[in-house]
Order: structure tokens, then sequence, then C-alpha cells
């Protein structure tokens, strides 16, 4: 028997996606170290993010680079009860192809509010971004194959461990767009942040976190009070604000205590930061979509929480306690129990 993960990144699929999928094996692994883990993607970049990693286990990363491709692919290889573990940002077609695939495989998909009964074995939301309407009608649908809420949410290994006292998160900006930021967002968070300031004594460091797989770019003229880095969790641990477009590493920062703003590409994702809003109490708060967003607008919520060290400080301390950092075990574990 054989565990696959069907995930992509690089282009316009978040590094998220992948690295979450990683952080599930390897919680897999512990729990079953004698079952087969392969990996089947339609972004050749995956296989340099899994091997960056070190892992002590082997994966398998399939040449199928297209949706076809890689269905006949998972046809080929797979076998009856193998479990196929779908992580994407899309909705894959699901009344086609997914409900044959469960004639002979076992599939679980994550972060799917779309998805049916027919298409899943089990569904993972594994978050605060669904509304209690989505959960209620996932949960009449599906009932215990559903596992939904802030106790699945899959974190880095080594995230829990990061969350630094509220008195250290007073140091910098720190500003991200994801692993691959394909639409070069951060420089554009750069563009409209350029200049801010106070004054010569408490004007804050920028650090602008580039992800591991993001295109090239340059700063017009980088001050004493900026800095470019690769993206670092230690970076958003020390962090008095976090300012970051909707992702999983919001879930990262809401782990490390990180007062948080966030940024959406749609009015999707706007809701669902809406709904983590509403969640977490404001331990992050959302900035709407990034079409919507004026640089006044950023500009005067930056200083505004800057200089508000009662705000940011209520923030770390709302997040407390959300988020264990054992939602990979969790997850992992109901994962191993279909196989048996």
């Amino acid at each position: 028997m054989t565990i696959f993960f069907r995930v992509d990144c690089g282009a316009l699929y978040g590094l998220g996606h992948a690295l979450r999928c990683r952080t599930l094996a390897q919680a897999i692994h512990a729990q079953a170290p004698d079952m087969p883990l392969a990996f089947v993607t339609t972004t050749p970049e995956l296989q340099k993010v899994l091997r960056d990693k070190g892992d002590a286990w082997r994966v398998e990363v399939s040449g199928a680079f297209g949706e076809d491709h890689w269905l006949h692919w998972i046809k080929k290889h797979a076998q009856t009860r193998d479990v196929l573990i779908v992580d994407a940002p899309d909705r894959l077609n699901d009344a086609a192809w997914i409900t044959r695939i469960r004639e002979t495989l076992l599939v679980v998909r994550i972060d799917a509010p779309w998805a049916t009964p027919e298409t899943c074995d089990l569904l993972i939301l594994p978050g605060m971004h669904h509304s209690a309407e989505t959960i209620e009608r996932l949960d009449t649908a599906f009932g215990e194959r559903l596992m939904v809420g802030a106790e699945y949410v899959v974190l880095q290994e080594g995230v829990p461990l990061v969350r630094r006292p509220f008195a250290e998160h007073n140091q910098r900006l720190v500003f991200a767009a994801g692993g691959s930021d394909p639409e070069q967002i951060l420089l554009l968070l750069y563009e409209m942040t350029h200049g801010f300031s106070y004054d010569a004594i408490r004007t804050p460091l920028r650090v602008f976190c580039v992800g591991a797989h993001a295109e090239p770019w340059m700063l017009r003229s980088p001050d004493v009070h900026e800095r470019i880095t690769g993206f670092s969790l230690n970076e958003v641990a020390y962090a008095a604000v976090y300012v970051t477009l909707w992702g999983t590493t919001v879930y990262e920062a809401l782990a490390m205590g990180t007062p948080t703003l966030t940024i959406a590409r749609t009015e999707a994702e706007a809701e669902d930061a809406a709904w983590v809003e509403a969640a977490t109490d404001g331990a992050v708060q959302s900035l709407g979509t990034l079409v919507g967003l004026m640089r006044e607008t950023l500009c005067d919520r930056l200083v505004a929480l800057w200089e508000d060290a009662k705000e940011r400080k209520r923030m770390h301390y709302a997040s407390e306690g959300l988020l264990d950092g054992k939602g990979a075990e969790r997850v992992a574990r109901a994962v191993v129990a279909l196989t048996g």
C-alpha cells in the first residue's frame, strides 16, 4: 500500500501547499515508517522543494506535468486501496475524474470546501477560515468523514517552538508575499510603503522576505531602514507587525504570536481572512483585497499599529493557545487509519 500526495508548487501555485504536504508526510512517516510515500505533481518545482529539505524517507515525483498525464500516471502506478491525498488550490473537476478514482483509491482532500461526499473518503479543512454555514453544510454531508478547525492546522515543523514573548516583538515590520510570488507582489508592497517613516528616531526597520522560488526583483534605493532577505520563520517570530498575502503563513504567524495584517488576492480569500479575523479576536486583521488596497490605507494602518503597542499586545495574546502545533499528527493519524 502507498500513500500518494497530489500537490503543486511554484508558478501560480503557492509554496504553502507543498510544505503542508511535506509536513504531513513527515508525520505519517513517524507513525507508519514502513508506509511508502510518493508525490505526483504537474509542476517540476516540487521535486526541488522536497529534495532541498533533506528528508530521510524517499519520495518519488512523477514527470507527468499536465492534468491528463498525471491522472494516467496515478492510474498506472496506484493499486487498490492505496490512498491519494489531494491538496490543490483548484477544484480539479470533482465529478469528472475523482469519483472514478475512488473506485480504486481512497481519497483524502485538504482545504476543499466545495467537495462532495462522492469525491472523497475524508475531507480536512485545516483552519478557522470557513463560515458557520459552510461547516454546517459539510458536517451534514460528511458526518464523521469531516475534520475541521484549528486543531487540524498543519504547521511547519518547529513553528510552535518559536513563539516569543511580546516584549521581543518590537524590532521590525516584516513583509512577505509567498514562496513563488509570480506577480511580484512583494515588490508592489515595497513600492507602496517606500518612504514610510515617522521620525529619525522611531523609524522601524522594514524587512522584505523573498520567497525561495520567487522571481528576483530589485529595490529602487534601499536605505538604512530597509533590508532584503530570504523568507525566515525567525523574521516572523520577532516581527512587531507582519504583513503578508493570505495563505498558510497566516497560521504560522498565529502560532508564533505575531500581530498580522493580511491581504487577499481575491474576494473569496478576503472572506476567508475575515472569518479568521473574527475567529481569532483580531489577532490577524484583514486589509481586504490587493486590488482595492490604497497606499494611504496600508501606510496608515501600519503607522497606527506600530504606535499602538497596547493593540499589538492584545493581538499577541489573542493568538495564544489557538494552535498547539499537533495538527499534522492528528491528520496523519486519520490518514493512517484509512489504510488499516
